[in-house]
């Protein structure tokens, strides 16, 4: 069970280790691209048991690169694009792979600077399946080691657009990240209509493979407000330290990498 979002703003960082000190969440990913990231990094880390991975960050904050060294990446202020923006600059050849690497790259190294080894990478929105984007992640993630890359293919197969969109997105992206661990299915429970409760949750646990889960959980405050304050994130909270799962999945949870 991963908490996606450390770092994006305090009240989302005291949500998450809330979750995991009271809740199932056993792995965290973190954006480093926030002024409360580094402290979020120090504050997981002193966490028993919850692994830290890295959340890249291609359409939120600011680039851990020199915005003029990664133009192709930025508005006019240095920050990163909006993901319609992005997505629509991705596909029409305006992002340069190269800048795409770097800042990758970058991302990956002020993680390990903070102390967090970044074994295991995932993305905001979901960037990191786009195919474009999957193939820099890919030979990046493989030249620095890193060992989980998440997958977004549901379980089943069901009408919601984004569901049958990033599960094609999934598949387009297995070749780009052959050789490195994921998810056999994933399921994003904030994203789910309807939302699921604490025995749907749990009753997850009864598909085969290797699934990943992943929430939001998180307090809102003024900077996740100025950010993204559009998703459930003290119901996700409320549902991660839901007794029920506790019990139900006791140490079914485990870390991505071992």
């Amino acid at each position: 069970m991963t908490a996606d979002d450390l770092g994006l703003s305090a009240g989302v960082t005291r949500g998450i280790l809330e979750a995991h000190r009271r809740g199932v969440v056993r792995s965290t990913s973190l954006i480093v691209t926030y002024p409360a990231a580094q402290e979020s990094a120090a504050l997981a880390q002193a966490e028993r048991d919850l692994e830290v991975g890295l959340h890249l960050d291609l359409v939120g904050g600011q680039p851990a690169s020199d915005p003029a060294s990664v133009p192709s990446l930025c508005d006019e202020n240095g920050r990163f694009y909006p993901l319609p923006i992005f997505t629509r600059r991705l596909f029409t050849g305006r992002v340069r792979p190269a800048e795409l690497a770097k800042e990758l790259r970058a991302q990956a190294e002020r993680a390990r600077s903070w102390g967090v080894p970044a074994l295991a990478w995932d993305s905001h929105r979901h960037v990191h399946l786009l195919p474009p984007v999957a193939l820099v992640v890919g030979h990046v993630a493989r030249d620095l080691g890193v060992r989980w890359v998440r997958r977004a293919r549901a379980p089943r197969l069901k009408a919601e657009l984004k569901t049958a969109s990033l599960a094609a997105a999934s598949l387009v992206s297995d070749l780009a990240f052959r050789g490195i661990r994921g998810p056999s299915w994933y399921v994003d429970l904030t994203s789910q209509r309807p939302r699921l409760d604490a025995a749907g949750v749990a009753l997850l646990a009864a598909y085969g493979g290797l699934g990943e889960l992943s929430g939001h959980p998180g307090y809102v405050d003024d900077d996740l407000s100025a950010a993204d304050g559009l998703l459930p994130r003290t119901d996700d909270l409320a549902l991660l330290t839901d007794p029920l799962l506790r019990t139900a999945l006791g140490d079914g949870v485990l870390w991505r990498v071992h």
